[in-house]
C-alpha cells in the first residue's frame, strides 16, 4: 500500500499534513486506517524535508521531484514495492476513508478505483502487479486512472463522507464543524 504524503499543500498555505485533525496529524488518521488491513509492506511517499517521520510499519520514502507532481510520488513508491501483488494507492489527505472501503477495493478483481458521486474514478484504488510497470511510468500530475487498463470496477463508498478531501483551511474546518457534524452525522471511523 502506498500512502501519498509528498504534496506541497499550497492552497492550504503548507502544513496541511500535520495539520489537527480529531486530536492527531492528518495523514496519521489516514495511515491509521491503512494500518489496520495486513499489507504486504505500507510505504508513505514524502517530498524533501518533509517533517513527516517514519513509523513502526511503514517505510518512509522521500520523493526528490514531488513538486513535479503526483505521478511522481506514485512511481516512487511503487519502485519500494518489490514483492508485493497489488498495491492500493490512498492519499494522506483524506482522513474519512474507512477500513471497510479499503477492504472492498481488495475484493475487487484487476483493476479498482473508488467511484466518486459524479461516476469519475479516483482514490483511493487497487492494481495488480501487471500494472506496475506503467505506474512506474508516471509523471506530472498524471495519475493511475489516466492510464489505459481496460475494464477497470468502480467501487462506492458505503458513504459519500468517506470521500472529503482536504485541500484548504476551510476544508479542515468544515470536517470538524458543529453544523457539519449535525447535518452530517458523527465523523466515519473504521
Amino acid at each position: 500500500m502506498i500512502l501519498l504524503a509528498a504534496g506541497q499543500a499550497k492552497r492550504f498555505g503548507g502544513g496541511k499534513l500535520l495539520a489537527e485533525f480529531q486530536g492527531q496529524p492528518l495523514w496519521e488518521r489516514a495511515a491509521e486506517t491503512a494500518k489496520a488491513i495486513d499489507f504486504c509492506k505500507r510505504v508513505v511517499v514524502v517530498g524533501p524535508d518533509s517533517p513527516i517521520e517514519s513509523r513502526l510499519g511503514w517505510i518512509r520514502v522521500e520523493n526528490q521531484f514531488a513538486e513535479n507532481g503526483m505521478g511522481t510520488s506514485i512511481t516512487v513508491g511503487v519502485r519500494a514495492l518489490t514483492d508485493c501483488d497489488r498495491v492500493i494507492i490512498m492519499l494522506a489527505d483524506m482522513p474519512l476513508v474507512s477500513r471497510t472501503h479499503l477492504e472492498r477495493l481488495i475484493a475487487a478483481q484487476g483493476v479498482a478505483f473508488t467511484r466518486y458521486p459524479d461516476g469519475s474514478a479516483g482514490c483511493p484504488a487497487i492494481l495488480p502487479r501487471s500494472a506496475f510497470r506503467q505506474l512506474e511510468g508516471l509523471t506530472g500530475e498524471q495519475g493511475a486512472r489516466s492510464l489505459e487498463f481496460g475494464e477497470a470496477e468502480l467501487v462506492a463508498p458505503l458513504d459519500w463522507r468517506e470521500l472529503a478531501d482536504v485541500d484548504t483551511v476551510r476544508d479542515l474546518e468544515k470536517l470538524t464543524s458543529e453544523p457539519y457534524k449535525k447535518a452530517h452525522g458523527p465523523t466515519l471511523v473504521g
